[in-house]
């Protein structure tokens, strides 16, 4: 048997990592085809000290049970005598978060209060979104279910900035992060249980990846983009019997067996991106790459989903981030973000200036974020929650600034006045135009995202966060890794299943945890 697997970003790699460990796959005998030149797909790391980095944001917690499973057998990049979850939690334990000022105002007034600002209304609408079935929420938006109130309570701004939604997004996305999620509730604020990775996810998750499966004989086929798989003729089956893929401007067709795997990446959050600099805006780039395949495999079909619903031009105005790393070789910035939390620089978790015009949220990482950071350079990242609407101070889009623009806006913002000139100086900002990075959230229903394995598929698995996982949340690597064991184990059943998704609602801790914010 021979294992085909399009896309080499995390779920790729865990796709192929599952099927030597779980499934007895020899490594040999597993292709990643990669349409990009380098590994990663949405953990990608751009850039250089010299140049100015270019990196992703990410939350992660301690329930991403697929994950973690996967990778307590992966050896650290840091340290190869533990695992990259035994590296994960141990630095999460030892360096938590500890968020002592995360919402301020337009006078950079710390907001904080009792239950985060919700009424006992607001309580109640939550109940009511988080009780109500899923089958009664398909294509329906948050912002159906409160009042207008609600999106400008402490609550609203602490949920909105870690998770990325807006009030028109799906209550159905919504509804299934409130049930994972819970257990975060009562300590939204300092963000003590959210997780993130000693240094940038591309190093600690994809390198440890690569390095264990290329011994393994895993073939990667870099810069080699795949643009369609062949369906044998058969009636209620779905059987690949060609792979057709393009490298170096050669085309090849690959013959699928019957009893060889194909497993398909149907998208990806960073499709389409493109980073700018300090004087030069990011310039989009639209390719459609990232979901042609999907479009192909769901052309004339209902079964594989509907790629629209999240990709193409229409989508772009509800799923478009604009994000900023920010490579810093002075003190003064770093220093002046501690001095206005309180919190040690690297702990802090997010600082998100509220009444700003693009809603901005700043992140110092935990110091050297990159291996191989030159010593005395910092590096920190922010984003814009509604990168469509006019700064208040650079009257421009926040994706039509460059990094000198967006840089100017935030410390700005921050009333960095007097160490203002010197942050500039010292600082490289790359703003990363991300035009569907939020598409998960867009409104839509079940049959949208078509299953892991779709009815009457033989040889094909469907794999990462377009795919319907019932209870899972899209927006995170735990998708993708879940998706890639479903698809595996329900294809070959020679595999252990996975584990069940974690729920909140079912934990009388995270229960009674929730229940207590509202007896404040």
């Amino acid at each position: 048997m021979k294992a085909h697997i399009v896309g080499g970003g995390f779920g790729g790699l865990a796709a192929a990592a599952l099927l030597i460990r779980n499934a007895g796959v020899p490594g040999a005998d597993i292709t990643v085809y990669e349409a990009d030149e380098l590994l990663g797909g949405g953990f990608f790391l751009d850039g250089s000290a010299a140049r100015g980095y270019n990196l992703p944001g990410s939350v992660f917690d301690q329930e991403f049970r697929c994950t973690f499973d996967l990778l307590k057998d992966i050896p650290s990049a840091r340290d190869p005598s533990i695992s990259v979850t035994q590296d994960f939690f141990s630095f999460n334990r030892g360096e938590p978060y500890q968020d002592k000022a995360h919402i301020f105002d337009r006078n950079m007034s710390v907001v904080h209060g009792p239950r985060f600002g919700l009424s006992l209304g607001d309580g109640l609408s939550l109940a009511r979104i988080v009780l109500t079935p899923e089958a009664f929420l398909d294509g329906r938006r948050i912002d159906e279910f409160f009042s207008e109130g609600f999106f400008s309570t402490e609550f609203w701004f602490l949920w909105s900035t870690i998770m990325g939604s807006l009030p028109r997004h799906s209550a159905i996305e919504f509804r299934r992060y409130m049930n994972r999620f819970l257990y975060l509730f009562s300590d939204l604020s300092d963000m003590r249980g959210v997780m993130r990775t000693p240094i940038n996810q591309h190093q600690f998750f994809i390198e440890p990846l690569v390095a264990w499966l290329r011994p393994r004989g895993v073939s990667f086929l870099t810069g080699a983009y795949v643009r369609d798989i062949g369906l044998a003729p058969a009636p209620a089956r779905i059987t690949v019997d060609r792979l057709d893929y393009e490298r170096g401007g050669v085309a090849t067709s690959v013959v699928v067996a019957p009893e060889d795997l194909v497993l398909v990446i149907t998208g990806s959050q960073a499709a389409d991106r493109s980073a700018g600099s300090m004087t030069e805006v990011p310039t989009p780039r639209p390719s459609g790459r990232s979901w042609a395949l999907w479009e192909r495999l769901a052309r004339g079909r209902t079964d594989f989903g509907k790629p629209d619903v999240f990709f193409g031009p229409a989508r772009i105005p509800d799923a478009l981030w604009v994000t900023f790393t920010v490579t810093d070789t002075g003190t003064e910035f770093v220093n002046q973000i501690a001095a206005l939390t309180k919190s040690t620089a690297g702990l802090g978790g997010l600082v998100t200036l509220k009444d700003s015009g693009w809603v901005l949220s700043l992140s110092i990482f935990h110091q050297p974020e990159i291996t191989g950071q030159p010593e005395g350079t910092s590096v920190w990242w922010g984003y814009g929650l509604y990168p469509d609407r006019t700064g208040d101070f650079v009257k421009k889009r926040m994706d039509q600034c460059t990094g000198a623009e967006i840089l100017e806006e935030t410390l700005k913002q921050l009333r960095f006045d007097q160490q203002f000139d010197a942050i500039m100086a010292s600082s490289i900002c790359v703003p990363c135009y991300l035009p569907y990075v939020n598409n998960i959230w867009l409104p839509r229903s079940h049959s949208d995202r078509p299953p892991p394995v779709v009815e009457g598929a033989t040889n094909l698995g469907l794999v990462g966060q377009y795919v319907e996982v019932p209870r899972e949340i899209a927006f995170t690597i735990e998708c993708s890794v879940r998706s890639a064991w479903e698809a595996i184990y329900t294809l070959l059943k020679r595999s252990p299943a996975p584990p069940p998704v974690y729920q909140g609602q079912y934990d009388p801790k995270a229960l009674l945890d929730a229940l207590k914010v509202f007896l404040q």
